[in-house]
């Protein structure tokens, strides 16, 4: 725990502004109020759904937080620094920034499984099953070959490749991490908007169509489920942290954050309203490490504890 603790102290003590949290603090409260007061984006993901206008309105979503998590820290940045030297004007991380905000919006909104959506079963439970293994093995297509394609032409992010080396890994802390979280997690499981939300496997009755047992089904799922997180942590922690930091350093951190809030905006608020501490945390971490492993195993145990602390109530 004491290299855990000691990347949190690094980065509070080097150039830590407190005006930029505060000001990003009341941004993201405000949107949050109103996601869940007006119901913004299960409104854009129902309504639109498999429509490119679905596309379009996420992409504004992330856009949003994205520019205004990085003018909060453009404005309110340290006396000395000039503003052309803030990440606000920095080319090269708008660019990559929006390159990767379109790939994300494109793994979110669902829109590609439309065009494969025939072909699953001609059984109706089946092919929900299959529908929701297959959304979650999406984003193989919509993050992580994109992003290999992008390393593979940018120099600027060799050769770390977004974390995935090792860079000697110390992945115990994440475990007490996770540990920490079964207790909150049990108890936000007795939460109505919580039991609405989790189990994200539900009973489709595929395994009696397929004839297996409902353990392999179920268990098929979820790894699939899991898989979905590798994205997640490949494209936050390890692109917009780990490759983005090379032009703007750790004020790559705040901007992941705020996008990383705007993407739980269709999970339950509390969800939500943790997403900005935990992502928060494991930017500091990967930023640090230069690894993403830690936090991947840390949002996995996580996850699973979620949907197995759903199960016990189900």
């Amino acid at each position: 725990m004491r290299i855990f603790i000691r990347y949190i102290l690094d980065y509070f003590r080097e150039g830590f502004n407190l005006w930029s949290h505060m000001a990003l603090a009341v941004f993201l409260s405000f949107a949050i109020y109103i996601n869940y007061t007006y119901n913004i984006h299960r409104t854009i993901t129902y309504k639109y759904r498999d429509q490119y206008e679905s596309v379009v309105y996420i992409l504004v979503l992330y856009l949003m937080a994205f520019f205004v998590a990085t003018a909060v820290i453009s404005i309110f940045r340290n006396t000395n620094k000039k503003l052309r030297d803030t990440p606000i004007a920095n080319g090269r991380f708008l660019l990559f920034g929006i390159l990767g905000l379109i790939l994300l919006s494109f793994d979110s909104s669902y829109y590609f499984i439309q065009f494969i959506r025939g072909s699953y079963h001609e059984n109706y439970y089946v092919s929900r099953w299959i529908q929701s293994c297959v959304s979650n093995l999406g984003s193989f297509a919509t993050v992580i070959v994109p992003l290999y394609l992008i390393y593979a032409v940018v120099r600027h992010f060799k050769p770390e490749l977004y974390g995935l080396k090792l860079n000697g890994a110390n992945v115990k802390p994440y475990l007490w991490m996770t540990l920490f979280m079964m207790p909150l997690i049990y108890v936000a499981s007795f939460q109505p908007d919580f039991l609405e939300t989790y189990p994200t496997y539900t009973n489709y009755h595929e395994y009696r169509f397929l004839g297996t047992a409902q353990w392999v089904t179920a268990g098929t799922y979820e790894l699939c489920y899991g898989f979905d997180f590798l994205s997640v942590e490949l494209f936050f922690r390890g692109f917009m942290v780990v490759a983005l930091s090379k032009f703007v350093g750790r004020e790559a951190i705040l901007p992941m954050v705020a996008v990383y809030c705007f993407l739980h905006f269709g999970k339950p608020m509390g969800e939500t309203i943790s997403s900005i501490f935990g992502g928060y945390i494991l930017g500091i971490l990967a930023y640090s490490s230069r690894n993403i492993y830690g936090g991947l195993i840390a949002h996995l145990g996580v996850a699973w504890g979620m949907e197995y602390m759903a199960f016990l109530h189900t």
